[in-house]
């Protein structure tokens, strides 16, 4: 009695071991790819009331390798200003898979905007890159990689596409682009899976993954779309001209005739639905040969005005010039919504 006691209590306490030992090796993504599993069965029995030697059974398997990984997309857009190079869009890839894995990782334009809206512009230069000091921000001086190596199971890490904006585009534009990881061997080439029968003690491969935004499940690879937004003034500049005399009619009903005075206007707007205020603008309007610039009309040296105030023709503190047969002026700001008003006359020759 207190033999089988005793052998009951052996048998709970390995039972209590192994299932410890099995926790320590399962993770998220399962069981580590090769891990040997063994499994014995113990007989005791008896002859004629005596106990015999136990006899075991032993049934050994090789954890296979599971292929699967995700990629997360921001949750919004990430605005950007038009003209300029280094904006990114970070992604999260996680290696869900129960080995560890390098990833290689492709950038490509989409039609289709992931937040609801209408891609109506393509990004240039667009590449990828792996953040390399893991702070979730694109440097170019440390973020220099563009293939993720040694990902180990259940790890996850932030790659981005970094693209240029082309200049001009209207604000609130918006270019979708798509980031697809594709697991690779460490070191090596991509992943290919097993086909045919288990090979109980060979490590083998199967495709887990889910399809992404642009590729099929089961495929070893999972793409997802983000988006860039343009925060940017819209700016447009419409000209004007009005005869306002000539050397016949005066100013009643005055014609284009040769000596006739003509006042042209050019307004300058930043649209109300713009995002930011337009800076740093400058007018240049150039003189045709038929006609000559009237350099006094607002005051003596003063031939240009600025929302009704008078510039001078000099290069000096003022934001009117005109200087090689060019009328120029600089506005340094325009709010969304706002206007500028530059007038100059010219005589007919």
């Amino acid at each position: 009695m207190l033999r089988h006691m005793r052998k009951r209590m052996a048998g709970a306490l390995a039972i209590a071991v192994l299932v410890v030992s099995t926790a320590g090796v399962a993770s998220a993504a399962g069981t580590v790819a090769g891990t040997t599993v063994s499994n014995t069965a113990t007989v005791n029995y008896s002859v004629n009331a005596v106990a015999q030697p136990a006899i075991t059974g032993t049934a050994d398997f090789v954890v296979d390798r599971k292929i699967d990984l995700t990629l997360t997309a921001p949750g919004t857009y990430v605005n950007v200003t038009p003209g300029t190079a280094g904006n990114a869009i970070p992604f999260t890839l996680t290696n869900t898979s129960n080995a560890p894995l390098d990833f290689a990782l492709a950038a490509a334009n989409n039609a289709t905007d992931p937040y609801g809206g209408a891609d109506n512009f393509d990004p240039t230069a667009s590449a990828v890159f792996v953040d390399g000091n893991a702070n979730g921000t694109f440097q170019a001086l440390n973020d220099t990689a563009t293939v993720v190596s040694n990902l180990a199971p259940d790890a996850s890490i932030v790659v981005f596409i970094v693209s240029t904006i082309p200049g001009g585009q209207a604000n609130a534009s918006i270019a979708a682009v798509t980031m697809t990881a594709t697991a690779h061997e460490l070191g090596g080439a991509a992943v290919t899976q097993d086909a045919g029968a288990d090979v109980a003690a060979t490590v083998q491969t199967v495709f887990a993954d889910g399809a992404g935004d642009t590729d099929a499940a089961r495929d070893g690879a999972f793409s997802k779309t983000g988006a860039f937004k343009v925060q940017g003034a819209n700016v447009s500049v419409v000209k004007t001209e009005t005869i306002v005399s000539d050397p016949i009619n005066g100013a009643v009903n005055p014609k284009h005739i040769p000596g006739a005075i003509v006042q042209y206007q050019v307004t300058v707007t930043n649209a109300a639905a713009s995002a930011v205020n337009a800076t740093t603008i400058t007018v240049t309007d150039v003189m045709p040969a038929n006609v000559t610039f009237q350099p006094n009309t607002y005051g003596a040296g003063q031939g240009i005005q600025l929302g009704g105030v008078a510039q001078t023709n000099a290069a000096d503190a003022d934001q009117g010039t005109f200087a090689a047969n060019t009328v120029t002026v600089t506005i340094p700001s325009l709010a969304p919504g706002a206007s500028s008003v530059i007038t100059f006359r010219v005589a007919v020759n």
